[in-house]
This record gives structure tokens, sequence and C-alpha cells, in this order.
């Protein structure tokens, strides 16, 4: 394999070259290897840190992968095999004067079907101008409620249909109010809506989502309710609350979330799902935990033509989940995570063929390991 190689003062790199398949034309990556290359140099040699400017702007700097064995078995055909779940990227850090910045891509080879930035999680400008106030532009998670939805992807086990098949993240544009103690967040947010990554739109479409989101901390009670306007066609909104609270103690904890979306104002009640999970530490590094949720779609608006005009699940279906899983940690440093986990799947509706009810059952069976590389932690040691 070809090497890239490169001197820099006492140190030395020697890269290999990447070879990525895209569109069945290999491509030879170097443009990634070298920016990171150059970045570990720095960190690594104080005095080209420009008292210690460089430290500052970088004070976030990670690598995460999460890998994954699966069993999943359906009325009819069972599946076994090991994938890649999650491989991150992140970088984060202070510019100074009240700026900072972050950036999280999920490193793949597939090119997204809107834009480049279909694969960048995050990619936005921060701004606080006093303790009080933060704005914010860029790419970035619409401002939904709900701790399911809050977690990081690469910590979610068996998710909720919203979770799986929203496109939550969007270019936006943000404005929040922190109080005092720095237990209350509320923040107005507009962004573009996930429905330009449905049906061959982009974002010229002109679709947009107006989100209204407040993150409490109580004590032992948090909060992480919002209310949104997402835009499906011009001048047509899914408008959706989702209302997260959570229970925090030292051995233990538990969130309940609940999620309703209506197309219309006679659709009020019929689509609406909620998510539990709850967390026992018998260590800081040994857990077990519990997760159940339930979703339906029940709109008579698409019913008749089997239609989900919120993407979140088919239009006369509805869906439980439940399972029991562990985490491990084996290190102190916590840099690896073991899992192993069981669930069970329901889907019932009505066959618009024979008119009959049905239920479908599958259950997944998962057991992974996640790891961190914390390129900033290392190199400040």
């Amino acid at each position: 394999m070809a090497e890239f190689q490169w001197r820099y003062g006492n140190y030395f790199v020697s890269l290999p070259l990447v070879k990525i398949q895209l569109n069945n034309r290999k491509i030879v990556k170097t443009r990634l290897l070298l920016p990171i290359a150059a970045v570990l140099m720095l960190l690594a040699n104080p005095s080209a840190q420009g008292q210690g400017s460089w430290t500052d702007a970088f004070s976030r700097f990670k690598l995460e992968v999460r890998a994954d064995g699966e069993y999943t078995t359906t009325d009819t055909t069972p599946n076994l095999g090991f994938h890649g779940k999650y491989f991150n990227l992140m970088l984060g850090g202070d510019l100074g004067g009240g700026f900072s910045y972050y950036f999280k891509q999920r490193i793949v080879a597939d090119p997204g079907t809107v834009t480049f930035f279909d694969n960048t999680d995050f990619l936005y400008l921060d701004y606080k101008p006093t303790e009080n106030w933060r704005l914010r532009f860029g790419k970035d998670a619409m401002a939904l409620g709900g701790f399911e939805y809050d977690a990081s992807p690469i910590d979610v086990y068996f998710p909720t249909n919203l979770w799986r098949n929203i496109y939550c993240f969007q270019l936006a544009a943000s404005a929040a109010y922190i109080s005092d103690d720095g237990n209350h967040t509320l923040m107005a947010q507009v962004s573009n809506s996930p429905y330009i990554n449905y049906g061959g739109l982009n974002y010229d479409a002109g679709l947009v989502a107006y989100n209204l989101y407040w993150a409490g901390n109580m004590g032992h009670w948090h909060t992480l309710w919002s209310t949104s306007m997402v835009e499906y066609k011009w001048g047509h909104f899914l408008n959706m609350i989702m209302i997260g609270n959570k229970l925090v103690y030292d051995k233990w904890d538990l969130y309940f979330d609940f999620i309703h979306h209506a197309l219309s104002f006679d659709d009020w009640g019929k689509n609406f799902g909620f998510v539990s999970c709850a967390n026992y530490y018998f260590t800081d590094r040994f857990n077990i935990f519990v997760k159940g949720m339930y979703e339906q779609n029940k709109s008579d608006v698409t019913l008749a033509s089997s239609v989900s005009m919120d993407h979140q699940l088919a239009a006369g279906h509805a869906t439980a989940r439940y399972g029991l899983g562990f985490e491990y940690y084996p290190t102190e440093q916590k840099n690896v995570r073991l899992h192993i986990y069981g669930c069970r799947m329901t889907d019932s509706y009505t066959d618009i063929v024979t008119g009959q009810a049905v239920t479908d059952e599958t259950w997944n069976f998962n057991i992974g390991a996640t790891w961190t590389m914390d390129f900033y932690r290392l190199f400040k040691k």
C-alpha cells in the first residue's frame, strides 16, 4: 500500500493512502488525513501552539466508533451479521471574543442524497454576547424535546420510529436565553424542514421548521419540552409536541417522552407515541437498562391512501417495542464500552387487500462495542 511520509521537527509521520469506492470509481483520498496529521503535530508540539491558541481552538478532538453484531428474526426470515454502526470525527473549541464552534462528521463513503452536508451532523458557529444569551448558526440538530432524541446517536439502542426516520440535522439559526444559574434554557429556532430530504426535494424547496424549546434542571427533575411547526409543503405544516421528563438520582434514572404530531385540527389524538427508559447503575462502570415504547398513526387524512405524510410511521399502523440490556466500561477512563441487549417489536395494521388484522413480530439481539479516541486529552497529558 502506498504511504504518505511527512517530517515535522522531531516527529515523523507515515500515513497510508486510503482508497474509497464511490460510484464504481476508485478515488484516492488524502485531503482528510493531512489536516488531521497537522492538528496532531500542533497539539503535540507546545512551541507551535502560539501561547495556547491552538489548544483552545481544538479543545474537543475525538474519533468515536461503534460496531455491532446482530441477530434479527421475523415471522419468516432470520438475519445474522456484524456491521459498523458509527464512525464519527468531532472537533470543537473556543475562537475567542465569545465565539466557539463545533463540527461532527460521519465518516462514510456514500454521498448524501441532497448535498455534501448530509453526512455532517454539526457544523455551527456559536456566539455568546453575554452569559445569558447565545446565538447559533449552521448545521445543527432541530430543537426538539425528549431525552431519547437528545442523546447522541451512538448511545441509542432500539429507538422509536420517529428517532429513526426524522432527518433532524438541518441548517438552522437559533437564539437562546440561559438563566443566571444555568439551569434553564429557552430557545427559538428556525431551520430547514426535514421534508426537503423526502420525495426528491432539496434546499431550494424553501420549506422551513419553527421550533420553541425549553430545557430545565430542577434538581432531580429534568425537562426537555418543545413545540414545532414543520412545513411539509408550501403553507402546510405538521404540528409536533415533544415533552420529555427525567428523574435523576445517584443509582438510577428514568425518563418518559411523549410525542404527538398532527397534520390537521381533526388529526389530534390519532398520531402519537411515547418512550421510556430506566437505568440502574450497579457501579459507575456497569448498568442495566429497560426500555419500552409505543407509537401509532391513525390519521384519517392519510389512511385512505396508506401514505404517511409525517414520514415517521405508515398510516394505519401501531408499533410496540420493549427490551432489556447491559452496558459495561472495562477501563476507568471509559474510552471503551461493551453492550448487549435483546428486544421484541410488534407491528399491527389492517391488510389493505384482505381487510384482515395483521400483527408482525420481530426479535432483535445485539452485542457490540463502542470506543473513543480522545486526542485532545491524550496530548494534553
